[in-house]
Order: C-alpha cells, then structure tokens, then sequence
C-alpha cells in the first residue's frame, strides 16, 4: 500500500505516475506487482505480529504480578489458565508439571531442577519460535525487494536505449518514459524494502525481550521451587 501511495503522491495532481504504470511494458508491471505483493503482506505481518506481542507482553505482566502474589507452594494451573496469552504461564506449567512428574527422592532435588530447568528452557523455544513465524519474511523483502527494484531499473534504462536506437534520436519524448519506468521500479523497491526492514528490526528486539524476560522468569521460578523443596 505504502508503494501506491509514494507513486501517487510523487505524480502530482497530474496523476503522471500511474498513467506511466498503464503505458510500461509487460515485465516492468510484473516487476511491480511483485514488489506490490511483498510489501502488502509485510505490512499484514507487521501489524498482525505488533498487535500480537502487545496482547502477550500484557498477560505476561498481568501473570507475573499475580505469581509473586502467591505462595511459594501454591498450585499453578489456575493462574495460569487465567491468562492463556502469557509466555511466562505456558513456561511456568511447563516447569511445574515437570517437577510433580518427578519422584521426590533424597540427593535428587538438584536433578529435578535441573530437568525441570530444560524444559522449561524446551518450552520457552517453542512458544517464542511460534511468535517469531513470518518474521522471516520481513528479511527477505528487506533484503530482496531493492534488488527487484534494480531489476526492473535496468530493463527501464534498456528500454530508453533502445527506444534511442529504434527512433534514431535521442531526444525528450523518446528517453523519458523508459527513464520514468525506471525510476518508477526503483522507487517502489525501496518502499518496500524500508517498512519492512524497520519492522524487522522492531520485532527481532521485542522477540529478544521476551527469550530474556522467560530465562529470567524460569530462574525465579527454580528459585523459588527449591526455596519449598530444598
């Protein structure tokens, strides 16, 4: 949508920039529907994954005031079923249901931890990697889409040269619109390219505070398990 906009926007009153889309040749307009497919979906992705680590990063705030408010040996199922959204809940059940699946023996309370501390460690992984699905994507436009753009610039400034050489001149009307379509592609590369690497950016380090926020929740969790049990 953003690409759209910016060629608008850059033709004026005139609306100069979409006629040349109409007017361009065949791989030049494939050049750009491509580029206008990224773009739509990273932005779908930006705004879907934002909307998404706003609703889990409010749950686990609300889950972790309501863990240390309770018992050190208190059950844990209900809080956490309470906030279904919460990384830090999935990860706590994890961790609890492992330690009653582990027989309480004596000499053995460093090795329940330490098997609980795995998967907990296992179940942080996995519910960040369902977090962190189509992000990737953003990469790949950020890193593709100028490329695409290059392309469809060069077939431009090819088409301008050999308008030159099929018209024998050189002149405005026969470089402008091979010229235009070029410039056109670049542009539309770089719209595309830029929201998406920001958005990358942005994501990639809300992705890291929650992989640091479930490694520091796991060890207050231990800690306080093996306060009970120690």
């Amino acid at each position: 949508m953003l690409i759209l906009w910016v060629l608008q926007w850059s033709g004026g009153a005139r609306a100069t920039v979409p006629a040349l889309i109409m007017a361009s040749g065949p791989f030049a307009k494939v050049v750009l529907a491509i580029l206008l497919i990224m773009s739509v979906y990273s932005w779908a992705v930006i705004w879907n994954r934002t909307r998404l680590y706003a609703r889990v990063q409010r749950a686990d705030r609300d889950f972790l005031g309501a863990f240390r408010r309770l018992p050190r040996n208190a059950d844990l199922r209900l809080v956490c079923d309470q906030h279904p959204h919460s990384l830090l809940a999935k990860v706590a059940i994890t961790g609890q249901r492992t330690l009653e699946q582990q027989p309480m023996e004596a000499g053995s309370v460093a090795a329940r931890f330490e098997v609980a501390q795995r998967a907990m460690d296992r179940a942080a992984a996995e519910e960040t990697a369902l977090l962190e699905r189509h992000v990737g994507f953003l990469a790949t436009t950020g890193s593709v889409s100028p490329f695409i753009g290059l392309m469809g610039t060069v077939w431009g400034v090819m088409t301008a040269f050999l308008n030159i050489g099929a018209q024998g001149s050189a002149s405005l009307v026969v470089v402008a619109p091979g010229i235009a379509e070029a410039l056109i592609a670049t542009v539309a590369g770089l719209a595309a390219a830029i929201p998406a690497v920001v958005g990358y950016n942005h994501l990639l380090g809300r992705l890291r505070d929650f992989a640091n926020a479930t490694g520091q929740f796991g060890n207050e969790f231990l800690d306080l398990r093996m306060g009970v049990h120690g």
